[in-house]
């Protein structure tokens, strides 16, 4: 049986592997001393995984480095990591577990000759009670006094969206309808809202970026929210979109009708691969190859599409 990463993971590394939504996610829950070291122009995502391959369809993390203020790019002692994670349950060994990747992040860069580096660790947690497992080691593993000096000191931000009012969460406005999209992602509350979080997006999401989104969203939520399914999606982009998204328009091409939109006349070849590449993502596969994906006609692509958006209706 096929074994998918949760849609939580899937979409909060689609969210932000937007890099403005990264720093910003930083610029706010990072404290004001450690921002002053940060150069974050030279903020940029990193590559490999650090999770055991066993809990990898249960787990996620994401990487990103900075370089601190003033140093000489070619200082490999100036790079500080950022290990981001996010959280839909209360994990009592969520802290354990960002150890083990810490760990790992500084065993692969010994293995490449390179200088350990500081490491941040910063978990979101969207569930809908608040965090009450330990946010340090200490916590986690009760010491005596005389034995504290031996143990690890480690300590994990933590961004618990249960306990925030919507206008209490801060960044850009891309980062706050995300964080507001997880925070109530498996709530009974999600319906309510939904239009508004739709319209919060339609606002502020740069040029160009809309129908990815708008696809991403549409296969997170009919993932793990039982009260929005496919005609509940499009009717709100109807409403939230009426002259864009009427039956037949992009919603419903991008959401249902794939083979139809790839054979449209004056689709860009790209646009369909980049649908291509955005559903086998957010679906947990391994990345696929642009270079074959440019190679299909685009019969082939829209083939594959309405293959891949038949998995999401299957899921849903």
């Amino acid at each position: 049986m096929e074994q998918l990463p949760s849609p939580h993971n899937n979409f909060f590394q689609f969210a932000l592997s937007h890099l403005p939504n990264a720093r910003s996610l930083i610029e706010t829950q990072v404290s004001a001393a450690a921002l002053v070291e940060l150069d974050l122009d030279t903020l940029q995502l990193e590559t490999g995984s650090f999770i055991d391959p066993d809990l990898s369809e249960k787990f996620s993390d994401m990487l990103l480095s900075v370089r601190l203020r003033g140093s000489p790019a070619n200082d490999d002692r100036a790079l500080v990591y950022f290990l981001f994670e996010h959280k839909s349950q209360s994990d009592p060994l969520t802290v354990f577990q960002l150890v083990s990747y810490v760990l790992r992040i500084h065993e692969r860069r010994l293995r490449d000759g390179l200088p350990l580096c500081p490491i941040v660790p910063l978990v979101v947690y969207h569930g809908e009670s608040g965090w009450t497992a330990a946010r340090s080691m200490q916590e986690l593993i009760p010491t005596p006094a005389g034995l504290a000096d031996f143990q690890i000191s480690f300590r994990l931000l933590l961004l618990d969206l249960s306990q925030l009012a919507d206008d209490e969460i801060a960044g850009v406005p891309v980062l706050r309808g995300t964080l507001r999209l997880l925070k109530y992602s498996r709530s009974k509350e999600l319906p309510g809202k939904f239009e508004g979080i739709i319209r919060f997006f339609a606002q502020w999401l740069p040029d160009g970026w809309l129908a990815d989104w708008i696809l991403a969203i549409g296969v997170y939520v009919m993932s793990v929210n039982k009260k929005i399914d496919t005609q509940q999606y499009k009717q709100t982009l109807k409403s939230v979109f009426p002259t864009q998204f009427e039956p037949g328009s992009l919603a419903d091409r991008l959401l249902i009708q794939g083979r139809e939109e790839g054979m449209e006349k004056g689709m860009e070849k790209g646009a369909l691969i980049g649908k291509v590449q955005i559903l086998h993502e957010l679906l947990g596969d391994l990345a696929a190859d642009e270079g074959e994906l440019r190679a299909k006609s685009i019969e082939a692509l829209s083939t594959q599409l309405t293959d891949l958006q038949q998995r999401l209706r299957d899921r849903s």
